[in-house]
């Protein structure tokens, strides 16, 4: 009678019940807003710890909030990051650039203005609470009697452009063919 239990290097080597072998994993997403709280608190956890090798790492304690996972705005930022460095030191498959580590610390760099809360110097500040919401304001300003943006009169600053452009070869065109007829002597 064989053995009931595989080893790892058997299961491994077993085709794909979907028939999906040989085929790597898609990139991963991380939607804060779509995790469950278990999950959610597993991969801030992971992130922290992420955040805080990057800042030890690359010096970057004046340049990141102590504060950020207070901010979810600086959480997003971070997981992008931390998802980039993932798939480019994994060795994702879709990411085929020989310059993957370069193009990544290119992506660090360019963010770090946004890696800090500027009121959160000393110690965490949280935001002002918002009087509503950004759709209230929208609806409000709606009302409102001068909405230039919306009232403004159509037009389109590339077409008066465009007009003058045409307009200058239908000129250029007609004195080309004037001067044509003129050297060959032909007169209407």
């Amino acid at each position: 009678m064989a053995d009931d239990t595989d080893t790892d290097a058997q299961v491994m080597a077993q085709p794909a019940d979907d028939g999906e072998k040989d085929k790597p994993d898609a990139p991963q997403r991380w939607v804060w807003a779509d995790m469950g709280l278990e999950e959610r608190e597993q991969r801030l956890t992971e992130l922290v710890e992420w955040v805080a090798w990057l800042v030890e790492t690359y010096e970057l304690r004046n340049q990141v909030a102590r504060c950020w996972f207070r901010h979810p705005r600086l959480i997003e930022l971070f997981s992008a990051l931390f998802i980039g460095w993932v798939r480019t030191y994994v060795g994702d498959p879709t990411k085929l650039s020989t310059r993957a580590e370069l193009d990544w610390f290119k992506e660090l760099y360019a963010l770090l203005p946004r890696l800090n809360s500027a009121s959160c110097q000393a110690a965490h500040v949280d935001p002002p609470a918002a009087t509503y919401s950004m759709r209230e304001a929208f609806d409000a300003w709606l009302t409102e009697r001068e909405r230039p943006f919306l009232d403004a009169p159509r037009s389109h600053p590339a077409q008066t452009q465009a007009t003058k452009l045409a307009k200058a070869k239908r000129l250029e065109n007609a004195a080309k063919a004037k001067a044509k007829e003129a050297g060959t002597g032909r007169s209407d």
